[in-house]
């Protein structure tokens, strides 16, 4: 009896050997093609779609995408005149009504930060600067005084004129602002 349940044990443990070589032979026979919209690109282009008043959501794109190619592929059944290669953080409005059926824009800071983009340092508002980790009212209110002052940013190193941004806070700044 003893030898019989030794023997099923090794069954057992063999047929365990042997399923994940059987997935992992047949796994490479299969022909794995990423869809059009998943974010499991490298430098995945983000884009907001709107119809008037509507969200249509937030797209996930590779690079090289058209228009025409993302409104197909997100099943709204318009097209652009012109077609044109997205751009990361691009939104698009579509409206049937007017000539030309989609127009766009860039995503709004608030959504651009909550998806991982930075925001442009000179086109910022105060309650954008808010939302940056580390800023302040007091410290939004002066990168906005120094930004008139200036007229605009030309590098980013420029924050360190404003009293309590010094490397350290820079370094960490920039991941949230560009120009």
């Amino acid at each position: 009896m003893f030898e019989s349940q030794i023997r099923g044990l090794i069954v057992i443990f063999l047929i365990l050997a042997i399923i994940p070589l059987i997935i992992f032979s047949s796994v490479s026979f299969l022909n794995y093609k990423i869809p059009i919209l998943a974010n499991q690109y490298n430098n995945a282009l983000t884009v907001e779609i709107r119809d008037k008043d509507t969200d249509k959501g937030i797209y996930f794109t590779p690079p090289g995408t058209t228009a025409n190619q993302l409104l197909q592929a997100a099943d709204i059944d318009v097209k652009t005149k012109t077609d044109f290669m997205i751009k990361d953080a691009m939104k698009l409005t579509v409206n049937s009504d007017l000539a030309n059926k989609v127009l766009f824009t860039e995503i709004d800071n608030i959504r651009r930060l909550a998806l991982g983009k930075t925001i442009d340092l000179n086109r910022a508002t105060k309650d954008d600067l808010l939302l940056i980790p580390g800023i302040g009212e007091v410290t939004a209110q002066n990168i906005l005084k120094l930004r008139s002052r200036k007229v605009r940013f030309k590098n980013i190193e420029e924050l360190t004129e404003i009293k309590g941004i010094k490397k350290k806070k820079l370094a960490k700044l920039k991941q949230y602002v560009h120009l």
